[in-house]
């Protein structure tokens, strides 16, 4: 998910030097094309399978259990400019072949993405707006604006149904309300959030857990929205995605800076690095019953799945 904006000059940052997005400035595909590494494989993972490299600029990658498939956004352009250009593929989870390069379009950079509870609706975030899709024929039904927004990045829904999505730029989180669908409400905005990136909601203890693209993992609280630190033992950098497993013991956190995924142990006593991608890897998806790991290589524009073997 992105931390950098455009201006008639080129781009200017809105996060510190240790953005991970830097990583876009000025690479042309030929450098990218000889700056590849190949992930370091340990005893704790097997690579499964990996997409074409067809994509353009995959951010984030969701799982639908109802057809059993992978959505993709692909920004393909800048993070924040309002070209259009950007659309989501259907991807088969079994072996990553595209079903559907271009599903949806019509977005502009679109990047996290969360289901409805009733598996109907896709929401998708796209700069200032938060997009609503019908799954059954990949239109788009509704846009929500978000009053003051400059960058929304992930998305995530509740066990009620509400829709949260992340802001980068403003240190925020909005709320669009299941009992409410008029608008798209600004939640909760502190400087605290550390430039929020990546949200998953812990059921277990009703936390949203927020990774953070200027620093760590953080809590807030559903019902009255405190603040609090995961715990002295994790990972510090510029943290992107974020899933749990099974049990919410472990949390899978993507660090965009070091190429890493890493395993945190959910109560923030420690941590440990999963897979080494050596390379910007983005917004993770898990899938449970396959214990599977899958990552956007956003500069090799291709998923690349892992399962988990421990």
């Amino acid at each position: 998910m992105m931390a950098i904006s455009a201006n008639n000059t080129g781009y200017k940052l809105l996060l510190p030097l240790r953005s991970p997005y830097l990583l876009l400035l000025g690479l042309s595909s030929t450098t990218l094309a000889t700056t590849i590494a190949v992930a370091q494989e340990s005893d704790q993972v097997q690579k499964l399978w990996e997409t074409p490299a067809q994509l353009k600029t995959p951010e984030s990658v969701l799982y639908d259990p109802t057809e059993n498939v992978l959505f993709v956004s692909n920004i393909n352009g800048k993070p924040d400019e309002e070209d259009g250009r950007g659309f989501i593929s259907k991807i088969s989870s079994v072996n990553g072949t595209i079903i559907e390069l271009n599903w949806v379009t019509g977005l502009n950079a679109p990047k996290g993405m969360a289901v409805s509870t009733d598996n109907s609706k896709l929401y998708v975030s796209d700069i200032t707006d938060l997009v609503e899709i019908n799954i059954a024929n990949g239109q788009i039904t509704n846009r929500y604006n978000a009053p003051g927004g400059a960058f929304l990045n992930d998305v995530v829904s509740d066990e009620q149904g509400n829709i949260y999505v992340s802001d980068t730029g403003t240190n925020a989180i909005y709320k669009l309300d299941n009992n409410n669908k008029s608008s798209l409400q600004l939640w909760l905005q502190n400087p605290e959030l550390d430039s929020p990136n990546g949200l998953y909601i812990d059921n277990t203890t009703n936390k949203l857990v927020v990774a953070s693209l200027g620093g760590s993992l953080s809590l807030v609280d559903l019902d009255n929205k405190t603040i609090s630190n995961l715990g002295t033992q994790v990972p510090v950098g510029s943290l992107d995605g974020i899933e749990a497993d099974t049990t919410e013991n472990l949390y899978y956190v993507t660090d965009g800076a070091t190429g890493k995924v890493y395993a945190v142990n959910s109560d923030g006593t420690g941590y440990r690095t999963l897979i080494d991608l050596q390379k910007q890897g983005a917004d993770l998806e898990y899938i449970a019953n396959e214990r599977m790991v899958i990552i956007p290589m956003m500069q090799d524009n291709k998923l690349v799945a892992y399962g988990i073997l421990e």
